[in-house]
């Protein structure tokens, strides 16, 4: 359910950019800001990044075949940092165009309609992140992005349409000053959002908190002594483990794979994050009653 509800968020979120489009280059039209055209160039990228989250998250929501025996959901990921390449670049040439027209303002003129309709993008932007939260697997880093995109376009939006009543009121270099804090705003989203979505393809774990608490899980069902190789990657907002646990020598090999189930279920029950749990089962011996060990 979760991945369909992923797609047809897309699809709204396509549709909703494409009347932003539409509406923000009205405004740029009208007058000639270059904080209103940062926004449009945002939103066009938006759009692009808007289509690769669809694909990412079409392509993640495949099962695994003979080529991706751990699924797709990488490809998630890899939509997220293509998104997050295109606000880069957008925010890169408002920076440059801003600080040019700083250099050497430009006087415009600024009505009411104007404001208007600027205030509608806002208004658009709170309706679409609302949509997002409510409807969308927000463990998705391709949802995540939009998400964190659009709230982020809430803010710009509305620092646009300060700078255009600013401007309006005859303080001309409103506009490019928040040209400029649209730009900073675009690129600390791409820093905060990519950096999660680059560790993931790296094969970054969950901090050491969160292993602990896995950990705990893990030494609370009965007959476990202890374990260690405990290995962990975050996958699409997900958590996979594997590890080695320790049991009674003498046990038999039935009841040592029954533990291993029901260890195996109380990190799936207690932990939604966690999606796939590998245990191997070991002799308790006297090297490996020390502690439980993280990645050795």
């Amino acid at each position: 359910m979760e991945k369909r509800d992923n797609l047809r968020s897309t699809k709204f979120v396509v549709t909703a950019n494409l009347f932003l489009i539409a509406v923000k280059l009205l405004v740029a039209l009208l007058t000639g800001s270059i904080a209103a055209l940062a926004v449009l160039i945002d939103s066009i990228f938006d759009l692009a990044g808007s289509l690769l989250a669809y694909a990412g998250v079409k392509k993640g929501s495949e099962p695994p075949d003979s080529d991706h025996l751990y699924g797709h959901k990488k490809y998630e990921t890899v939509s997220s940092l293509a998104q997050l390449a295109l606000i880069a670049i957008a925010a890169i040439f408002i920076i440059g165009e801003a600080l040019r027209r700083l250099a050497s303002p430009i006087v415009l003129k600024i009505d009411l309609s104007d404001l208007a309709i600027m205030a509608l993008t806002v208004i658009v932007d709170i309706g679409i992140v609302a949509y997002l939260k409510k409807k969308a697997d927000t463990a998705s880093p391709a949802i995540r992005a939009s998400i964190g995109n659009y709230s982020s376009d809430i803010l710009q939006n509305s620092l646009v349409l300060v700078g255009l009543f600013a401007t309006g009121s005859g303080f001309f270099a409103a506009d490019p000053i928040a040209a400029l804090v649209v730009a900073i705003l675009m690129l600390r989203v791409v820093y905060g959002v990519g950096r999660g979505a680059f560790g993931e393809l790296t094969d970054s774990g969950p901090p050491m908190k969160q292993l602990e608490r896995y950990a705990r899980e893990i030494i609370s069902v009965r007959g476990v002594k202890s374990f260690h190789k405990m290995r962990a990657r975050t996958m699409a907002g997900e958590v996979r483990l594997d590890f080695h646990i320790h049991l009674d020598p003498k046990m038999p090999l039935s009841r040592s794979h029954a533990i291993c189930e029901k260890v195996k279920q109380a990190l799936l029950s207690e932990f939604p994050e966690v999606s796939e749990v590998l245990v191997h089962a070991e002799p308790a011996t006297a090297r490996f009653m020390a502690g439980p060990k993280f990645g050795t």
